[in-house]
């Protein structure tokens, strides 16, 4: 297992949004990448959902996938109606079931307490990361942007970690290993 730290999950991190998004595509199995393959209502959404976890420098494990949501409910001004209709797609209810339930709620549960934290760290923030403006951060440092909007980083969302651990909890990477659904959307 090799072990490498991505540039974005580091505090200080220089590199700009866009940047942050491109490592973050890079690093997901790049030959394994569904991305063409999502329904084109949900782009936009994919894209703001990979720069919350740039922002917020959250793995692409199923762990850092949940937390990736909760700073979308509590750090940004995505509404609850945008997830819900993101949750609704086809596409996210099949990553759900290749996933599993039983799974799913597992990790939920040992991750509460960083839930919690990322709770208290969104409530901390200077105020919310507006998705809305998503194109006109994208050439901004995230270092600045973390501190412009005070955003405070939870130690274990920035660990460094194995690739075969953390890589291909994401709705692109999982979404690739469903050749069916990909056929039959084709």
């Amino acid at each position: 297992m090799t072990k490498h730290t991505k540039k974005y999950l580091e505090a200080e991190s220089a590199q700009t949004l866009r940047e942050g998004v491109m490592e973050l595509r890079r690093a997901e199995t790049a030959e394994n990448d569904a991305a063409e393959t999502f329904a084109p209502e949900l782009k936009h959404d994919i894209d703001v959902h990979d720069a919350i976890h740039v922002i917020f420098a959250c793995q692409t494990t199923l762990a850092g996938e949940i937390i990736a949501h909760v700073w979308t409910a509590f750090g940004t001004t995505a509404s609850l109606a945008e997830m819900h209709r993101v949750n609704r797609h086809a596409d996210h209810r099949a990553v759900l079931a290749q996933i599993g339930h039983r799974k799913l709620l597992r990790v939920w549960l040992t991750s509460l307490p960083r839930i919690l934290t990322t709770i208290l760290n969104a409530f901390c923030m200077k105020r919310r990361w507006r998705v809305e403006d998503m194109d006109s951060f994208l050439d901004q440092r995230l270092c600045d942007i973390r501190r412009e909007h005070r955003i405070r980083l939870s130690k274990t969302s920035r660990t460094t970690v194995a690739d075969e651990a953390t890589n291909g909890a994401s709705l692109r990477s999982i979404r690739s290993k469903l050749p069916s659904l990909v056929k039959l959307k084709a």
